[in-house]
């Protein structure tokens, strides 16, 4: 194993989640009354003010929240869910993820197309489930495309949840599409977080700051040899919101840039590390609904793609 190429992925990943030490703080201005209502991924609660919500935190995290009804924490800068980024908040929710990826440097493949849905359910502000199904469509260079269905579940325990700070960890269970060739079952175990940087930092406005850090270990015989069965991931994202939530079809209009890397802990691949960087927007058309749209780009001389594109589509309930 490469121990220089790990090294130079996990200083990255790490970095972000020393913000997690930076002490909660008051804003240091106030909220315009027209985005006080905001909530990134939350809905516009009824005139008579927002529920107040304790903070959740590791210290309490056995006796606070289990109890309690989940519903969004209303902030200033909206935390919502990117394209790229493991998602640091408890959902409820119906999500709809579309990806054209425009395949390089394979000898049998072009281009693939994935369609991946799930809903999201938060049992309380402190435990969510979500089931996932997907269907996959590899275009090749020559003779028949192979299709086929997959899906997954997943578990995500709310570690910390406080005005300006959120994290959590998931443990998400993927079984092997096997008409496209896939033949390992998925294990995969993230740490998230978000940190409002308006409270650190006024002057940047409505700035979220985003980081994720995922190890996944791949069960089951190898599809070839060579092939992974360890790798981790890394992300850092930064996103501006420059819209209220109530502005017609752009609401809570975000621009945001996601750096995302992966790196294979095992296997032969002649580029076991991937970076790529995904810029992209956000808004809502309607209450409740959002829609999200990336291009991402790699960032590595022998790239395994050469452009993805990539759209989602949100409804929160």
């Amino acid at each position: 194993m490469d121990l220089s190429a790990v090294r130079r992925a996990v200083v990255p990943a790490v970095f972000p989640l020393l913000v997690v030490a930076l002490p909660a703080r008051a804003q240091t201005e106030e909220p315009p009354a027209a985005v006080a209502s905001d909530a990134g991924e939350q809905h516009p609660q009824p005139a008579g003010g927002h529920q107040e919500l304790s903070d959740l935190g590791i210290l309490n995290f056995f006796s606070e929240g289990w109890g309690e009804k989940w519903v969004h924490r209303h902030r200033y800068t909206p935390d919502m869910a990117l394209l790229k980024v493991t998602t640091n908040f408890l959902e409820q929710e119906f999500r709809l993820d579309y990806a054209n990826t425009q395949i390089a440097n394979n000898t049998t493949l072009v281009a693939s197309d994935l369609l991946n849905g799930l809903i999201a359910y938060a049992l309380n502000r402190r435990f969510m489930l979500e089931i996932i199904a997907n269907y996959q469509w590899n275009i090749k260079k020559s003779g028949s495309p192979a299709n086929g269905a997959g899906g997954g579940f997943l578990v995500r325990f709310q570690l910390v949840d406080n005005p300006t700070q959120s994290y959590d960890f998931q443990v998400r269970i993927s079984g092997p599409n096997r008409p496209i060739g896939q033949t390992q079952t998925s294990m995969q175990y993230s740490l998230s977080g978000w940190q409002d940087m308006h409270a650190l930092i006024p002057a940047l406005g409505r700035f979220g700051l985003y980081y994720s850090f995922t190890y996944e270990n791949l069960l089951g015989p190898l599809p070839k040899a060579g092939a992974r069965s360890n790798d981790i991931s890394y992300d850092i994202s930064f996103a501006e919101t420059w819209t209220s939530p109530d502005v017609p079809v752009v609401g809570n209009f975000t621009t945001f840039v996601e750096f995302f890397g992966t790196t294979d802990l095992d296997g032969t691949s002649t580029t076991p590390t991937v970076i790529s960087v995904t810029p992209g927007v956000r808004f809502w058309l309607i209450p409740k609904n959002s829609l999200t749209l990336g291009l991402e780009l790699p960032l590595v001389s022998t790239p395994p793609f050469n452009i993805i594109y990539r759209l989602t589509y949100i409804l929160n309930f």
